[in-house]
C-alpha cells in the first residue's frame, strides 16, 4: 500500500522501507502525552508516530522526529508538511545516537518503534534492511534516550514480547507500564507496549486484544484507536 489515510492526516509511504503497521499505531495512540511539551520520535520512518502525537498534544508542544534513511526522511518531511501540525514537528535527517549526543534539549516523552530483528534473511534492498534489522541493541536505544530524558519524563517502546521482557531486566530505569498485545483470543502475547521512567511508580500492567473470536476488532482496540482509523 503506497499510502494510508487517517482521520486528520495522510501518510505517503512508497519511498519508505517499513510501512504503516498496527504496532506503530498502537504505540502512537497508547503513549502517555500528559504534561509533555518536548517529544522525541526515534527512528521516525514515515513520520507516523510524530503525526499521531502531534494530533494528541496541545499547541505549545514540540515534536522532534529523527530518521536516518534519506528517502524515508524526505517522505516523512512531505507527510509532515501536508499535515495540520507542520509548525510543531521538526524533522531531523540523521543518526539518533548522534542527535541525542549533540542536542541540548531534554524530552518529556521519547517514543520508538525500533528495528526488531537480528540479522537474518537478506532483504530486497539496503533501506529495508536498515529499517528491519538492528545493529544496536534495544538496550542501547533505551540508554541513549535516558540521557536526554527530563526528570519526570517517560520512554515508551513497542517491542516483541520477549525482547521487552529482556529489556526490562537490563535497564536501571523503572518500568512503569506494560501492555501485552494479543492478536486474537487464545493466542500468546506477541508484542508489548512498555514505558520506562527515572522516577519509581507503581507498575501498571494490562493487556489489549486486537481481534475477538469473530475476527472483528475488539471494543478495547477500537476505543484506543478510534481517533485515527477512518473505519471507526
Amino acid at each position: 500500500m503506497s499510502s494510508f489515510t487517517f482521520k486528520q492526516f495522510h501518510i505517503n509511504q512508497q519511498h519508505c522501507a517499513m510501512k504503516v503497521g498496527t504496532d506503530g499505531i498502537l504505540l502512537g495512540a497508547w503513549a502517555d502525552v500528559n504534561h509533555c511539551k518536548n517529544i522525541l520520535d526515534m527512528g521516525s520512518g514515515t513520520g507516523l508516530l510524530a503525526l499521531m502525537l502531534a494530533q494528541r498534544t496541545k499547541e505549545d508542544s514540540q515534536i522532534y522526529a529523527v530518521e536516518l534513511d534519506p528517502a524515508a526522511a524526505q517522505q516523512a518531511q512531505e507527510n509532515i508538511t501536508l499535515s495540520p501540525w507542520k509548525a510543531r514537528i521538526n524533522l531531523i535527517r540523521g543518526d539518533v545516537q548522534h542527535f541525542l549526543s549533540d542536542t541540548k534539549e531534554t524530552f518529556d516523552l521519547i517514543v520508538a518503534n525500533p528495528p526488531y530483528f537480528e540479522q537474518g534473511v537478506e532483504c530486497k534492498n539496503k533501506e529495508r534492511e536498515l529499517a528491519r534489522y538492528t545493529k544496536q541493541t534495544h538496550s542501547d536505544w533505551l540508554t541513549w534516550a535516558a540521557e536526554r530524558l527530563s526528570e519526570k519524563g517517560k520512554i515508551s517502546f513497542v517491542l516483541p514480547y520477549e525482547a521487552a521482557k529482556t529489556l526490562e531486566k537490563l535497564t536501571a530505569l523503572y518500568c512503569v507500564k506494560q501492555t501485552e498485545v494479543i492478536t486474537k483470543i487464545g493466542k500468546s502475547p506477541q508484542r508489548m507496549l512498555i514505558t520506562f521512567a527515572k522516577q519509581p511508580q507503581e507498575l501498571e500492567h494490562n493487556q489489549i486484544m486486537i481481534y475477538n473470536e469473530k475476527n472483528r476488532y475488539t471494543d478495547e482496540f477500537i476505543a484506543l484507536t478510534k481517533d485515527f482509523y477512518l473505519k471507526f
